[in-house]
């Protein structure tokens, strides 16, 4: 492995990683009427500090809550806790000045000094003015749909998107002016696509958007990322994984404990499922669909508590994820965090219970059964007898009926924060906190159900909006639930990891290589996620599940460059083949596998490279041949030293060698020629100049030597299923969202998927600063893209400098960026420098940063 850049000058390239944090709004005051203001200054300090803590949110001690004046009126155990008008009266007031510790209130703690009980005196006898908007019991946010009327513009302002409207409306009820120019268009360009399909523009992209003068080349460009539905669906498959736990390996795959959801996952996205079809096809799925992983939950192994067995799970996420709310205090007792009960938790978990459910309160049982039921009764009822699966096709029918506003407002409000980088309500899983602009939610709800649940249809009203392509605002501390907030425009968004990786790849054209493991379901259930991305496509494009083009039979033979190549001492050699074309076929595919490393090249261009026996290559080549002569070449080497090897076989001095490939044109999905390595192959060890190149003397070049026993060393190789990772629109890069986590990947955000995750921590970590500085999985990366840059850009250090800079950020350096790069590179350019200049580009803010 080549070795890191020196700890010390990564950990300063770092620093800004472990400063970045969320944002804290800020806001402007609003009047408020003489009661509040004296409610707000004498007597909410009393009760919110005092009493609220054993009377309120959860916890009513002696049955009273001081949550609201209704309540106080009411009192507990003891009767009306007050007598409007009358201190003396008042049981609150005895209570407070009890003499008796062991009665007096507040219990266990300091008895209210004596201005604080005048105050509470004073105003009891003044008839208890409480303000009608004033509950400190957890907010119901309303069920019902709203659509406002959506405001004019306002002076001056030409605002067509009606988000704009609301915002400027929102703005100007709060005295606050901004500036509505928008940022630059390369800024915008990048921004709008990592937001909606998760990857860097190219420059040449970049410089044709900006040489666009038509006034509404940002909606056509929001459209057309929208339109590519490869990408859109890659993107936005990390979003759903994270949010239905669906993952491809690891906890409770064994026994049939869990099931993914890839394939029916991402054909709803690559089809765009209108919304309201995605939730109740996952909540009441079909058997046989592919849904049914969410309802099914994690079976867990060993002991397990009430409150995780999978119906109570289920119960958790449908309503965590679909209606932004959380029933897991509730799923053991009476909730401490909003107003969920136990018996309203386990009615929803009693609708997905094959058998009837026994109520737990703390993992004790009640001696109560469930009765099914929604948590939100005033939508409808599920009829306690019916079947299972009736049961959850009534609760999906509920779930997503025009009358349950919850619905639609959840799922906006989590777009928004997608994009805005904070939701319209904030935490975005409590959809009872009050929205900063609660019009402008209702709206987009609203809108959203109008246009048939399409939610790409949301997302570009808001990326085409002016607010969206305002100057990103970042402000100085995470957002405080509860404090007044005021848009100023979107935050700065950091990328997630699948973006890091996915932009690293797009720098350095060195994408992840596809394994078994992706390709195929093991016995315990896991893995295949890149098979069954590829039946999605296929059935949402009406095709079989057939693969696109394939050969009938690769025939290829393993060569070397002597025939006793299972006691190679090591070394490379360079293979080359002469093939003439009358015509380029419709399609071209190679394929190739060499022990230890090897770099398939056509017509001089390298096409692809492995460095592990045990997981052939391969690529579509169709725009490289050319009528008449064309070369396939290899450059293969043989390990001779294990340390240097991450294949799967290595052994110090003298160890077996082979390489094996194939290459073949198609008409169609039929094969209509093939090439396999055989004798006919010739060899070198030298390089010379133009080697791979046709028109090439070879006169001195000798016979490849075949190895007919290399198939007993090498067992289990097919260049068939090869070939398919070059095949058809599924055979394109793999992006992160379809690989495996690994430590990298972990460091950066990615989550388990064993709890719904809707949102990422936004705070970089101290391990995602030691990951990025000297971890291995990173440094293998690096390694493997400056091969890809030097076999793409040659060792020109000015020539890597200006297209780094340019795919990173979308700009030339400045010169002292330029001069900098080139201490860095050397000249000419090493791998090592590639490696240093690569690593230094990604940690500079301005590449990990969305602004």
């Amino acid at each position: 492995m080549t070795p890191s850049p020196p700890l010390a000058s990564r950990l300063i390239a770092l620093l800004f990683l472990l400063l970045l944090g969320a944002e804290t709004p800020g806001a402007a005051g609003q009047e408020v009427d003489p009661v509040s203001a004296a409610f707000d200054r004498e007597i909410r300090p009393i009760l919110e500090g005092r009493c609220l803590k054993c009377h309120g949110r959860g916890k009513y001690k002696g049955g009273l809550s001081l949550e609201n004046r209704a309540a106080l009126l009411r009192g507990g155990e003891g009767g009306p806790a007050a007598e409007p008008g009358d201190a003396a009266a008042s049981l609150i007031v005895e209570r407070i000045t009890e003499p008796d510790p062991l009665l007096r209130m507040p219990a266990n703690a300091d008895p209210l000094p004596p201005d604080e009980v005048e105050t509470l005196r004073a105003w009891i006898d003044r008839g208890m003015p409480w303000p009608d908007a004033v509950d400190f019991g957890f907010r119901r946010a309303p069920i019902a749909p709203r659509s406002p009327e959506i405001p004019p513009p306002p002076a001056g302002l030409p605002l067509d998107n009606p988000i704009d409207r609301f915002i400027a409306r929102f703005l100007a009820d709060r005295g606050v002016a901004i500036d509505w120019e928008p940022v630059s268009d390369r800024a915008f360009y990048r921004r709008a696509s990592l937001d909606l399909v998760g990857l860097l523009p190219s420059p040449e992209d970049l410089d044709a958007f900006d040489r666009d003068r038509l006034p509404d080349k940002r909606d056509r460009l929001v459209a057309r990322l929208l339109a590519n539905r490869r990408s859109y669906a890659d993107h936005w498959l990390t979003f759903w994984n994270d949010a239905l736990r669906n993952e491809y390996r690891g906890t409770g795959f064994i026994d049939d404990g869990r099931s993914s959801i890839t394939r029916w996952l991402y054909r709803a996205l690559f089809e765009n499922l209108p919304y309201d079809r995605f939730a109740r096809e996952l909540v009441s799925p079909v058997p046989g669909s592919g849904a049914e992983g969410f309802t099914k939950g994690i079976i867990w192994r060993g002991v397990v508590n009430a409150s995780q067995t999978p119906p109570v799970q289920a119960a958790q996420n449908v309503s965590q994820v679909f209606l932004a709310t959380n029933l897991k205090c509730a799923s053991c007792h009476d909730s401490f965090v909003n107003h969920w009960t136990l018996d309203e938790a386990y009615a929803l978990a009693a609708v997905f219970s094959e058998e009837s459910l026994e109520i737990h309160r703390c993992d004790q049982p009640v001696g109560r059964i469930a009765e099914p039921g929604f948590i939100y009764p005033e939508l409808g009822a599920i009829d306690p007898d019916a079947p299972r699966v009736d049961r959850m096709a009534r609760l999906a029918e509920l779930l997503t009926s025009p009358d349950n506003g919850r619905f639609a407002r959840t799922i906006v409000n989590r777009l928004w924060a997608q994009l805005m980088g904070r939701g319209l309500v904030e935490p975005l899983d409590d959809l009872d906190r009050e929205p900063w602009s609660q019009d402008l939610l209702d709206w987009l709800a609203a809108d959203l159900v109008s246009h048939g649940y399409d939610l790409k249809h949301t997302l570009a009203l808001i990326a085409s909006s002016g607010a969206y392509q305002l100057p990103a605002d970042h402000l100085d501390s995470p957002p405080s639930p509860g404090e007044p907030y005021s848009f100023r425009g979107p935050l700065v968004k950091r990328m997630t990891a699948e973006q890091f990786l996915d932009a690293f790849s797009t720098v350095t054209g060195s994408w992840p290589e596809p394994s078994g493991a992706m390709l195929k379901v093991d016995g315990r259930g896991q893995g295949g996620q890149l098979q069954a991305v590829r039946a999605a496509i296929a059935e949402a494009e009406g095709a079989a599940p057939a693969e696109g083009p394939r050969p009938a039979r690769v025939e290829a033979s393993w060569i070397w460059n002597h025939a006793d190549a299972l006691k190679d001492p090591g070394g490379t050699i360079f293979l080359r083949k002469v093939i003439r074309l009358d015509q380029v076929p419709d399609r071209a595919l190679i394929a190739g596998t060499c022990d230890n490393e090897l770099v398939l090249l056509v017509n001089g261009t390298p096409v692809a490279r492995g460095s592990d026996w045990s997981r052939p290559v391969s690529a579509d080549v169709t725009a490289l041949l050319r009528p008449g002569e064309n070369v396939i070449a290899a450059e293969a080497t043989n390990w001779p030293d294990p340390a240097r090897g991450r294949g799967v076989r290595t052994a110090a001095g003298p160890n077996p060698a082979a390489f094996i490939a194939w290459v073949g044109g198609f008409e169609g999905d039929a094969p209509s020629w093939g090439f396999g390595t055989d004798e006919t192959w010739l060899w070198s060890s030298s390089d010379a100049e133009g080697w791979a190149l046709p028109g090439f003397d070879d006169a001195g070049w000798q016979h490849a030597v075949s190895l007919p026993l290399a198939g007993r060393t090498y067992p289990g190789i097919d260049l068939s299923a090869a070939l398919l990772e070059a095949t058809g629109d599924a055979g394109g890069p793999i992006r992160a969202a379809l690989a495996f986590s690994d430590p990298l990947s972990s460091a950066l955000g990615r989550p388990s998927r064993e709890q719904v995750v809707t949102r990422r921590d936004p705070v970089a970590s101290t391990i995602q600063a030691l990951e990025l500085t000297n971890g291995e999985v990173l440094s293998g990366r690096l390694a493997e893209g400056a091969a890809f840059v030097l076999d793409r850009l040659g060792d020109d250090p000015d020539a890597i400098i200006s297209d780094l800079f340019l795919r990173c950020f979308g700009r030339p350096p400045a010169p002292e960026e330029r001069e900098i790069s080139r201490g860095l590179l050397g000249d000419p350019a090493a791998p090592e420098g590639v490696e240093d200049l690569l690593w230094a580009l990604l940690m500079l803010p301005e590449f990990q940063l969305i602004p």
